[in-house]
């Protein structure tokens, strides 16, 4: 459990440190929001501070939700240099970024089930919406054909 703080002082032990979207009350509805929640030790309680940051909007693009933990071996003015940082280095999102322009995940697993589905319905295409069926033709075999078409064999 923990205590609201409407303040922090940056030689705070500081517990830990989380940001990233966040729904906050504006007006008569919510708003996603940027937010920065930093929990800091205050006796025998933790206290949370929360910081926003902006619109969620502004942030999606150029950072990735972060927690630290401190477990107060560090103090708030540390955490948060380090919680900029991360925020503003943008290396893990450029990281992901690539590895998304990188993947053939998708690809690869629609080109799949294409080629069991064309073994299962063991059918030859004519034409637009022409099929031939190819009668007492094993589907296993089908399946090796269209395997050893893949791989190259």
């Amino acid at each position: 459990m923990h205590i609201v703080t409407d303040h922090v002082v940056p030689d705070e032990g500081c517990w830990g440190l989380a940001e990233g979207p966040l729904q906050m009350p504006h007006g008569a509805g919510f708003r996603r929001r940027w937010v920065q929640r930093v929990f800091v030790i205050r006796g025998d309680a933790i206290a949370k501070y929360t910081l926003d940051l902006g619109p969620a909007e502004d942030w999606e693009e150029r950072a990735l939700p972060q927690v630290i933990y401190s477990v107060g071996l560090d103090t708030v003015a540390e955490v948060q240099d380090s919680a900029e940082r991360d925020r503003n280095q943008g290396k893990l999102m450029q990281f992901v970024q690539q590895q998304r322009e990188e993947s053939t995940l998708i690809e690869d697993s629609l080109a799949g089930l294409e080629q069991q589905h064309l073994a299962k319905s063991n059918r030859t295409l004519i034409g637009p919406h022409v099929f031939s069926q190819r009668g007492d033709y094993p589907s296993q075999f089908a399946r090796r054909e269209l395997k050893e078409q893949v791989n190259g064999n």
